[in-house]
């Protein structure tokens, strides 16, 4: 049970971090291109809507997959609601992954369900407006920040099995 949870865990994580680098790295450069000007909203709202509906199936993994690797390697309910696994190095550890992971659940959702949405659709209907470049530039860097989150989140992880 341990080896299948911690590899599905992981390969969720290296979808959904993947999935933001190449929004990164290859879907911003790509709308830039002259073929969607004033159609940069509508790549966005595709791409996003694509991505948001598989990071929410992502995260629901991820919990799941987390919790079971946890009862593979031992630990029961009594451990986790135990003050004692909570104060120890790993408890600590874990305790530091589930809060930056739970910033993510809420920044997602501001992200998914109402900046970028707004951002997108502004991008195409109003694309000179100051109200635009507002949401734009608050859609990216939530979007960014929950990449930072993510790596930070990655290096928690490696921190707990490889201590």
């Amino acid at each position: 049970m341990y080896f299948w949870s911690v590899y599905l865990h992981i390969l969720m994580a290296m979808f959904w971090i993947g999935g933001m680098l190449f929004t990164v790295a290859v879907l911003v450069p790509l709308s830039r291109d002259k073929m969607f000007e004033n159609r940069r909203g509508e790549l966005f709202k595709k791409a996003g809507t694509i991505f948001s509906r598989i990071s929410w199936i992502i995260f629901l993994l991820m919990i799941v997959t987390g919790i079971t690797a946890l009862f593979g390697m031992g630990y029961s309910v009594f451990d986790l609601t135990s003050s004692h696994f909570w104060g120890s190095g790993y408890g600590r550890a874990l305790m530091g992954k589930l809060h930056i992971f739970a910033l993510v659940l809420i920044l997602s959702g501001i992200h998914d369900f109402w900046l970028g949405p707004k951002a997108a659709r502004l991008m195409d209907t109003e694309p000179e407006n100051k109200i635009t470049l507002r949401f734009r530039k608050a859609s990216s860097w939530v979007g960014r920040f929950n990449l930072l989150l993510g790596l930070i989140i990655l290096y928690y992880a490696v921190s707990l099995v490889r201590g």
